[in-house]
């Protein structure tokens, strides 16, 4: 929530005299159709600008060339990106943040001009939200709060946030105290979020759909899927309802745990669009000086931020999607308190983990679940087998990967990087990096890696907590945190595998094979003796791999051909005064040159 600086800081204007509600103004078609407009010119030049130097210089000039000067591009890129993101905000907002924390997909100096949307949101007009406030809780603001700050103390791409002092008579009794006025902040989305972002995912889908014509791109992951799932926790971000719900789930879910602390929520103050919660007035997670000042631990609280973590996603399959250091605050504590809470007290001054902000959730299934258990064994052991099973099974390699080639590049990464802490990773030597990629140049040529689904908001969350607990503790070594975790996921799965019901299962297994074998055996011999036994091979993932390179350079000397033969026809035509024939032939030449240059 807010701290206490910024409550003292916006104190004094909150007293101030409220600006008269304004109606919000209606949504013309027009306003939508433009913003669409926008967002479709601008993905049709991002793409002719790929194909052009991807594919069309690429082959002119050379790849080598071509990549001298990408990152460039990129970031010119990223800057009109940003520039189209502010100035039309809703999803684009959401959508450049999700991509400021992909650094394992974007250059770090794609990340550095993408970073500035985490705070380049503008406000809406404040009287136009006390108006939608007043609407929506059915009564005039003064009624439902002491004090209320005009000031927007936060602006999100869906949202605004400001503090009030709720009356008392709005406070639920706790342990039989009268209630008091409570400091709380006031959530509200901003007019016509809706209809803006089903007119902004529409935009996206159309522009992902031309990604989809690149075939490189459109077999590294299911685009489909991946917008789906971008689009579902839009929308339940919209849903505020939905928020105080998750919120509810969430400290649910940590009951036990008295190191965890979720604000209360208002539900009779809370609807679609408005959500008031009790204000957590404490130490915002990247105040280091606070923390120290306090006397916390920072690597008590990275500590405790991924075992949290651990929780979340092994445990519930429930996890908080976005924790950016907004979200997530430390309460200190008296040793008195801690005691009387059951709060650990370890290095330093005990303390509460407080999260806040519960609008994007991400959910996985149990099967799921539990795969990420075996990757996560697998990883703690250094077992390069055990590993490439597993990511197998969650679906991160393409159909036609040759595993044994990457179970041998992840057996020499987990020899040289297993044990090393997150902030020392950043600073292996360039030329053991390239050595590396001359081994397994073969797996980096073909990248035979794919994003799954149910993994986007997944790998945004680790991606933002890396960096978090990098922050607090430049020596947190994730792979001795995961130590206690994966031994005790170990065991309970052998456990798992020694259960009676299993025993039973494996025994009616064999005794099948037993009962069958004989005749098994007598079909086999009878073939042999008569002639018929027929024996299968198949070729081996890497030549399967050279025939699938033979058959596409073929295809494309097919199309190569057919191009040549169509703009000599046409040009032919045209200098023969056949005008019109001509030109239908040059456009058919035009026609296959895309799609040659596509299929490349």
């Amino acid at each position: 929530m807010i701290s206490a600086e910024a409550i003292a800081q916006h104190k004094a204007q909150a007293t101030q005299p409220l600006p008269q509600p304004v109606p919000e103004p209606p949504l013309r078609p027009s306003v939508l159709k433009r913003r669409a407009r926008r967002a479709l010119w601008f993905g049709a030049r991002m793409v002719l600008s790929f194909i052009f130097w991807e594919v069309l210089m690429a082959r002119l000039i050379g790849k080598a060339r071509v990549e001298q000067t990408r990152i460039k591009r990129l970031v010119r890129l990223a800057a009109r990106f940003r520039a189209l993101a502010v100035d039309l905000g809703g999803v684009w907002i959401k959508l450049g943040q999700f991509l400021s924390s992909r650094v394992d997909l974007l250059p770090p100096e794609v990340i550095a001009e993408l970073s500035g949307l985490q705070d380049a949101v503008p406000p809406e007009p404040t009287p136009i939200m006390l108006a939608r406030i007043e609407r929506e809780l059915g009564r005039p603001i003064h009624s439902v709060f002491e004090e209320f700050d005009p000031e927007p103390v936060a602006a999100a791409s869906f949202g605004q946030v400001y503090l009030a002092v709720l009356r008392s008579e709005f406070v639920p009794v706790q342990n039989g105290k009268p209630p008091t006025p409570q400091r709380v902040v006031v959530k509200v989305q901003r007019p016509h979020m809706e209809a803006i972002v089903r007119t902004d995912l529409q935009s996206l889908r159309t522009i992902v759909g031309w990604l989809k014509l690149y075939e490189p791109i459109r077999r590294r992951a299911n685009l489909d899927a991946l917008v789906q799932e971008f689009a579902d926790v839009v929308f339940e971000e919209l849903d505020y309802l939905r928020e105080a719900q998750n919120a509810e789930t969430f400290n649910r879910n940590f009951l036990r745990d008295p190191g965890v602390r979720v604000p209360r929520v208002y539900h009779a103050l809370t609807t679609k669009h408005v959500i008031v919660l009790k204000n957590v007035e404490d130490i915002k997670i990247t105040d280091f000086e606070g923390l120290a000042s306090a006397g916390v631990s920072r690597r008590e609280v990275a500590r405790k931020l991924f075992e949290t973590y651990l929780e979340q996603v092994f445990t519930h399959g429930f996890f908080h999607a976005d924790p950016h250091p907004g979200n997530l605050f430390v309460q200190p504590l008296d040793i008195e308190t801690a005691r009387a809470w059951r709060v650990p007290i370890g290095e330093g001054r005990p303390f509460r983990l407080t999260y806040v902000d519960f609008g994007m959730m991400g959910r996985l299934p149990p099967n799921f679940v539990q795969e990420l258990r075996e990757f996560i064994i697998a990883v703690t052991l250094k077992d390069a087998h055990r590993w490439t099973l597993s990511a197998q099974r969650l679906g991160f390699f393409l159909p036609d990967a040759d595993l044994a080639r990457v179970e041998q590049a992840i057996a020499q990464l987990f020899d040289r990087f297993w044990g090393v802490a997150l902030n020392d990773l950043s600073n292996v030597e360039f030329e053991e990096m390239y050595r590396f990629g001359l081994e397994f140049r073969d797996l980096l040529s073909t990248l035979p890696f794919q994003i799954p689904q149910n993994v986007l908001y997944l790998g945004r969350a680790a991606n933002i907590l890396a960096g978090m607990l990098t922050a607090l503790d430049p020596d947190f070594n994730p792979w001795q945190a995961l130590q206690p975790f994966a031994q005790q996921a170990e065991q309970q799965q052998q456990l798992s595998q020694r259960t009676v019901s299993t025993v039973i299962n494996e025994g009616a297994r064999l005794l099948r094979q037993a009962v069958q074998l004989p005749g098994q055996s007598e079909a086999f011999f009878s073939r042999a003796l008569s002639g018929q036994l027929e024996v299968r091979a198949q070729l081996s993932p890497s030549s399967t791999n050279d025939l699938r390179r033979i058959e596409r350079s073929v295809e494309r000397l097919t199309w190569a051909l057919v191009f040549t033969a169509l703009l000599m026809s046409g040009t032919l035509l045209l200098i023969n005064n056949l005008a019109w024939v001509g030109a239908v032939a040059l456009t058919l030449a035009a026609v296959v040159l895309v799609r040659l240059l596509m299929r490349s």
